[in-house]
């Protein structure tokens, strides 16, 4: 039954993003639901559903915050750009996650890929490698309150004792 239930929230979401890029056209109805239909399925093949279930109200505070500090990371951006005396130390790191593997982890490795100096490089199981432009800044800090939030969002409880960090250059 959670199989349906998935099949039919993905649907609904592709729908409503079908009638957002149509602009509520109804002329491609037929053609959009073939395209929804078929993408709700590669979905499912691509993205089984997990235990883990989306919470509303922290999933919007999530929103506000990455909004903010992807504003932010476009200015720390521009900002080394156009002054290139800044200092800057880049390097990878890599930190092993204490969210489980799936949506969680896929959702953390996306989000620092847009938070200020990071990029993520590779996210195998709950190991996650980053590209950093400073490898000097608060790197784990920022990441474990953005794995922090996405537990929230996911109705998750982290335990200190499973985070682990590492870097090499």
């Amino acid at each position: 039954m959670s199989t349906v239930i998935t099949i039919l929230s993905r649907m609904i979401l592709l729908l409503l993003v079908w009638w957002a890029f149509t602009e509520g056209d109804r002329s491609g109805i037929g053609f959009g639901l073939v395209i929804v239909i078929l993408a709700s399925f590669i979905s499912l093949r691509l993205f089984p559903p997990g235990t883990a279930r989306v919470r509303p109200l922290p999933f919007l505070l999530f929103m506000l915050f990455f909004i903010g500090r992807s504003v932010v990371a476009g200015i720390d951006v521009a900002r080394r750009l156009l002054s290139p005396s800044l200092p800057v130390n880049p390097g990878y790191l890599t930190f092993y996650l204490s969210l489980p593997e799936g949506s969680p982890c896929w959702l953390l490795a996306n989000t620092m890929s847009l938070m200020p100096g990071t990029l993520s490089v590779s996210l195998d199981g709950t190991r996650l490698d980053l590209h950093c432009l400073d490898t000097r800044d608060p790197v784990e800090a920022d990441l474990k309150a953005v794995e922090q939030k996405i537990a929230r969002v996911f109705g998750l409880s982290l335990h200190d004792g499973a985070w682990r960090a590492g870097g090499n250059e």
